[in-house]
């Protein structure tokens, strides 16, 4: 590329390019919370973000400026999980105690599930629409609530620990859910019933799971540092994803089913090909908590999958722009 110049200006050169890429991959930094970011998701439009924390918050930043919008209060503990409806009318946010429903225009609180189980509650999921929320507790029970519920709708037991990740299929007929045992469940949300049970991770906690929003795939992260991808209609494993040097404490789909993100105990994150072998496309390195380890906590892909968001131990959420096709 630089053969015609002289040698010091062509290193010069390669130099000034490699610090152009570096730079144009350089994260928007979005700094306010006061703890753990646990959850993060775009607007349906794509210009604005909203990240949930163990600071008991939720924030909403404008994507093309980096700008703190407003801050959403009322939760009265941590919150594990925010979601926007696939239709832009909701957004719901979920805590151990209760899920708050709030309107994505004027960010004013418009409904609530009480009564979610409290400081028993190891782990939360929503639905892609916002109705439901899943909980699953220290005891190793599984619980499904519906909006305006005060008991919950299904109570699925099985576990003999603690439930570590829920799953919702963006359809949400389907439920997966992982232990600290290795042990992955399934169950039909339509039926009520157990359709599987998965021995994953070589026995080791199941970190993450994310359900491909296009395929019968369910992707679980590990504290094997592996990641694994499920066949939903078989209940077997259909490929093991290598390269993480920690505990992958995160996974997502992008939209189109394509791509998978992944993130790890270390602060890095990865970009994965699956309709190309699982081809590594890139990393991603930001994220540091020296103190507390599990680094990156939560992942979610723009819309259009042009954007990635994470949130990490360290408080904060990076928005990366990706790397194209």
């Amino acid at each position: 590329m630089f053969g015609h110049l002289p040698r010091f200006v062509s290193a010069l050169a390669v130099l000034c390019l490699s610090w152009n890429v570096a730079r144009a991959q350089k994260p928007v930094v979005l700094e306010g919370h006061k703890n753990v970011v646990s959850s993060v998701t775009f607007s349906t439009d794509g210009k604005q973000l909203i990240s949930a924390s163990w600071d008991k918050t939720l924030r909403v930043w404008d994507i093309p400026t980096g700008r703190h919008v407003t801050t959403l209060a009322g939760h009265r503990d941590w919150v594990f999980d925010v979601v926007i409806s696939s239709d832009g009318t909701r957004l719901t946010s979920a805590s151990q105690h209760a899920a708050r429903v709030w309107s994505p225009k004027s960010f004013e609180e418009t409904d609530e599930f009480p009564g979610l189980g409290g400081a028993a509650v190891s782990a939360v999921a929503i639905s892609a629409d916002g109705t439901l929320v899943a909980t699953g507790g220290r005891d190793g029970t599984i619980k499904l609530w519906r909006n305006g519920d005060n008991k919950p709708r299904n109570v699925f037991t099985g576990f003999q620990s603690w439930v570590n990740a829920l799953a919702f299929a963006p359809n949400g007929k389907m439920l997966a859910a992982g232990s600290r045992t290795g042990r992955i469940r399934l169950y039909d949300l339509l039926t009520g019933k157990e359709t599987a049970a998965i021995e994953s991770h070589a026995g080791k906690q199941v970190m993450s799971l994310s359900i491909n929003p296009e395929s019968d795939t369910l992707a679980s992260g590990g504290f094997d540092a592996s990641i694994q991808l499920w066949d939903l209609s078989t209940g077997k494993l259909s490929a093991k994803i290598s390269g993480h040097k920690g505990v992958v404490t995160t996974v997502a789909w992008s939209p189109d089913g394509r791509r998978l993100a992944s993130g790890e105990r270390h602060g890095q994150i990865k970009l994965w090909d699956t309709s190309a072998g699982n081809r590594l496309v890139t990393t991603l390195a930001g994220h540091s908590d020296k103190r507390l380890g599990f680094s990156v906590t939560a992942l979610a892909f723009s819309r259009d999958g042009r954007k990635l968001a994470s949130g990490s131990y360290d408080k904060t959420v990076k928005l990366w722009k990706l790397p194209g096709e």
